[in-house]
């Protein structure tokens, strides 16, 4: 099984930002040190929600890093053109030497839709699916192909010559997407990309992995791209927290997640605010209040050695070939200490119980 260690780095004010900036590197590095397979830098705007600009960060570790891949959770696609998104792709691909998979995906944020002048509604429909299906294009074309023509709903241009550089990883750089619905879960099947797994547990996951690889058996991949998908495929985590007792564990997440809370209710405020300038009635609203007790229930891993260990072997057991370590909120030194000492104690006690463990099998 494989571990990945995504950085959630926050700012409370712009006097924390240079902190913000120097833990992302910083994490990144340490993740490496302690035996994870993957740093992630997510994409977030605004309100000091971590670097924005995730392919600058991993840019910057990829080369400095000894073992681990880079990666994303996610790049939010409609964001970029096609012909820019597939040459920042490439050229993290020849700094990372094949071992980047970016993670892509629609967007989250209505404050972030309306900052670009997109409707959430749109972006989360048909942009991501749009650029998608561009950017495969784009990496087939070779130079001596006829001029490339891009005339989606969102996004337009002609591509006469060729994507440069060329990937370095062929014919195209690793990525990922989430299998949200049945229609992503095909797509990605039939293109040979891993997925992120939707389900609060190993039990709700279990059928949608199971569809998945499903469809990428059906796909007729060779065997390279069969244990690619499976090894990089993970379920979205979005916290984790672990001490040396269950009780200490919650009791430091609580700790982590208080000083968490006033942030969230002000990044909804500003997102309601969005989504009334795009003019999205409330019975259309996609905003979801996170810091309540549904967000333990859904979203954390929290716990001692033994809680863990069970958590993570009911995925490995269904499959499941990567599990996300996403550190709670760490917007202060206290608590990124907080922080550090749970991914060691993850790296010391977990990762060597399933290092050997083959998803699966």
């Amino acid at each position: 099984m494989r571990f990945s260690y995504s950085m959630v780095n926050t700012a409370h004010g712009p006097a924390d930002d240079e902190a913000m900036m120097e833990a992302e590197i910083a994490h990144g590095l340490e993740a490496d040190a302690l035996g994870f397979d993957m740093v992630k830098v997510g994409e977030r705007h605004f309100g000091g929600y971590g670097a924005a600009n995730p392919f600058m960060v991993l840019a910057s570790l990829a080369p400095r890093l000894k073992r681990a891949w880079v990666g994303s959770g996610v790049v939010v696609a409609p964001n970029y053109h096609p012909v820019r998104l597939a040459e920042m792709l490439n050229v993290l691909d020849h700094l990372s030497k094949g071992k980047a998979i970016i993670g892509l995906g629609s967007g989250m944020s209505a404050n972030e839709a309306v900052a670009f002048g997109f409707d959430a509604r749109e972006q989360k429909r048909s942009m991501l699916g749009d650029a998608l299906d561009a950017l495969t294009r784009l990496w087939a074309k070779s130079p001596d192909d006829p001029p490339l023509e891009i005339d989606g709903s969102f996004y337009k241009g002609v591509l006469i010559e060729r994507i440069s550089p060329s990937p370095y990883r062929k014919p195209q750089p690793h990525i990922k997407v989430t299998a949200s619905n049945p229609a992503a879960i095909t797509r990605a099947a039939r293109n040979g990309w891993p997925v992120y797994l939707v389900g609060a547990n190993a039990a709700e996951t279990q059928p949608v992995f199971a569809a998945y690889r499903q469809e990428l058996l059906a796909a007729g991949h060779s065997e390279e791209t069969l244990r690619h998908c499976l090894d990089w495929t993970s379920r979205a985590t979005l916290g984790f927290h672990m001490a040396e007792t269950d009780a200490i564990a919650r009791e430091e997440a609580d700790l982590l997640f208080a000083r968490t809370k006033q942030w969230l209710h002000v990044k909804r405020r500003r997102d309601l605010e969005a989504e009334r300038r795009m003019g999205i009635p409330l019975s259309e609203s996609r905003i979801q209040v996170v810091a309540d007790d549904s967000f333990w229930t859904r979203g954390v891993v929290c716990g001692g050695p033994e809680t863990i260990e069970r958590h993570v072997r009911e995925f490995a057991d269904i499959g499941v070939g990567l599990f996300q370590v996403a550190s709670l909120g760490q917007f202060d030194a206290e608590a990124r200490a907080i922080a550090a000492k749970s991914t060691r104690l993850f790296a010391e006690r977990i990762i060597p119980e399933f290092r050997g463990h083959n998803p699966g099998e």
